[in-house]
């Protein structure tokens, strides 16, 4: 495996699994942790939210099947959801089949983002508007 995809491979594994930890402890210990308490740095230093804040509660409530206020709470959740979802299946298939696809498509996607204005444009607008959104909702 080319080096590159190889720390693709392993930073996709180790974000998915603290993801599942992540998302299982707050399913475990639903009552028994104060929402108060964050682990986002941003927020514990500035006191406003990061454009992030909220990701967590709304992958959530996409497991209680509230698609709307996953919505409301932080629509980057639904692509947190998302990325839970295909990126596991991905990296066994790939491990299973000795193949490369999630990184060559890592690769493809990221050079698309990085390279065309009229892809990265939009997206640091909606990662700026959601960022608003969150300061304004006081998340």
């Amino acid at each position: 495996m080319d080096p590159k995809n190889r720390k693709i491979y392993w930073t996709l594994f180790l974000l998915s699994l603290a993801g599942y930890i992540w998302l299982g402890y707050h399913l475990l210990m639903h009552d028994r942790h104060q929402e108060a308490v964050t682990l986002c740095m941003f927020k514990n230093i500035t006191g406003l939210p990061c454009p992030s804040c909220g990701v967590t509660r709304s992958v959530l409530y996409l497991l209680q099947g509230n698609v709307w206020q996953a919505i409301l709470i932080n629509p980057l959740g639904i692509i947190a959801a998302i990325l839970l979802i295909v990126i596991p299946p991905m990296l066994l298939r790939d491990l299973v089949l000795n193949q490369q696809s999630l990184g060559i498509t890592f690769q493809w996607a990221e050079e698309k983002i990085r390279t065309q204005k009229r892809i990265y444009i939009p997206l640091i607008l909606l990662i700026v508007i959601n960022w608003g959104w969150n300061i304004m909702k006081d998340l």
